[in-house]
């Protein structure tokens, strides 16, 4: 008999009985229904005296501890699914899931997704599934993306090419939306270094545009 009433809340909280029993219930219904009743009863027994035993032995307050463990269970739940995000993007077999269709699964906006993903995730799935998961057939998608932007980069006059890559690359921004954040900023980062002197890449078609001018 569990004698402190916050203690007896608690558990009740914690472990609801099962559903109340269906009035034309057969037999083999009603004893899987009576034996989960018992395991709960005693599994709330267990977890009363736990708590009684620590309240003696610390005084610490069973509430708060119980809200420590519910919210250690939901951190760990989130670490869980960033990974799975993470995993959807960059290492799944095939096509990656879209931003919109792990949103719906998640409960969540696609924006929230895209900017939820971190690199840490990312190197985190590659360590706990081993090296090389899956043959790269193609690109990855940000590599995709650079290499896009590069040739639009290098298709355009230089005039045009520095309002692109002006105000932090605001302009191109719009056709990276199928990227996570963190990879938005590496291509953005990477394309305004390597245009820094507005000088189009080595042996592309810009780069022969304008060596043909030169020379006449």
């Amino acid at each position: 008999m569990v004698k402190d009433p916050l203690i007896r809340d608690l558990v009740a909280i914690l472990m609801p009985l099962p559903g109340k029993l269906a009035v034309f219930a057969d037999a083999t219904y009603f004893e899987e229904h009576q034996n989960t009743l018992d395991a709960t009863y005693d599994a709330r027994e267990e977890l009363a005296r736990q708590m009684e035993e620590a309240l003696e032995a610390s005084g610490t307050d069973p509430l708060l501890e119980a809200i420590a463990e519910a919210s250690h269970i939901i951190n760990a739940q989130e670490e869980q699914r960033q990974l799975l995000f993470a995993y959807a993007r960059e290492h799944v077999r095939g096509r990656p899931y879209s931003f919109d269709v792990l949103g719906r699964a998640a409960g969540k906006p696609a924006s929230t997704v895209r900017s939820s993903i971190k690199q840490a995730d990312i190197d985190a799935v590659a360590e706990l599934i081993g090296p090389a998961p899956r043959e790269k057939t193609q690109e990855s998608p940000e590599e995709a993306a650079m290499a896009n932007l590069r040739s639009l980069l290098d298709g355009v006059d230089l005039e045009t090419r520095k309002n692109l890559l002006a105000n932090d690359g605001a302009h191109l921004r719009p056709l990276l939306a199928g990227l996570h954040e963190e990879a938005v900023e590496r291509v953005i980062a990477q394309l305004r270094q390597g245009y820094t002197e507005m000088r189009p890449r080595l042996g592309s078609a810009l780069a022969r545009k304008l060596e043909a001018k030169e020379q006449a």
